[in-house]
């Protein structure tokens, strides 16, 4: 996004989120996990992790870092797989969020293990370990089918800002994250792919005051 080509998805990763989705649905997972394009706004600082907190009126969302040493209530919501890990999953916990708002969603625990694996099984035979990483669905927000998360950055203060928007409606803005739900009965694919996260780009592509960048490197 904006100088970077971060947000365009190619063949391969197309075909792989395509995979992730008939798996997510065969899985009976498409409620709780989501997939989310691997991306960085700014960099956390030695002890910090990203925290999201619940904003209310106008509703939304904000995540900055925050003290590890304080986030005593916080489990994590976005996650991604280490490459290198060759003994267990290799999970590593990218976004937190305090306990409170998680609403009726469980907090991941090991009962998830094997439908994470399975997630982290396609990514590793497509290469797309660093492309994509894992999001626990929550919805603190109450969005209806017609209203998507609009994200926005501000570099200055470190927070990323997510605004309810209505669907569709806003011009050159790249998808994020995508949630995938069964189709019976249609002509087309058995699963469909929803949107729950997109980017908001200026007329000069530009993700507010700066853009996104790939994960692990800028």
């Amino acid at each position: 996004m904006d100088s970077t080509d971060v947000g365009v998805l190619n063949e391969g990763d197309r075909a792989c989120l395509d995979e992730l989705g008939e798996y997510l649905v065969a899985s009976d997972s498409w409620r709780r996990f989501s997939i989310w394009l691997l991306h960085k706004h700014f960099e956390p600082g030695a002890g910090e992790v990203f925290a999201e907190t619940v904003v209310s009126a106008p509703r939304g969302t904000q995540t900055a870092p925050v003290a590890r040493r304080t986030a005593v209530d916080l489990s994590a919501t976005s996650l991604r797989f280490d490459p290198e890990v060759r003994d267990g999953l290799g999970v590593v916990g990218m976004e937190f969020a305090d306990v409170a708002d998680f609403g009726s969603t469980a907090t991941m625990t090991a009962d998830d293990e094997p439908v994470l694996a399975g997630i982290a099984d396609r990514l590793g035979a497509r290469g797309k370990t660093e492309r994509f990483g894992v999001r626990l669905i929550r919805d603190p927000l109450g969005l209806s089918d017609d209203e998507v998360l609009l994200e926005t950055c501000d570099i200055a203060h470190r927070t990323l800002h997510c605004s309810v928007g209505a669907r569709g409606a806003t011009a050159n803005a790249v998808e994020t994250t995508w949630q995938w739900r069964p189709n019976p009965g249609a002509s087309g694919p058995a699963v469909h792919r929803y949107c729950l996260n997109q980017c908001t780009l200026d007329s000069g592509n530009n993700h507010f005051i700066t853009g996104h960048t790939n994960y692990p490197d800028s």
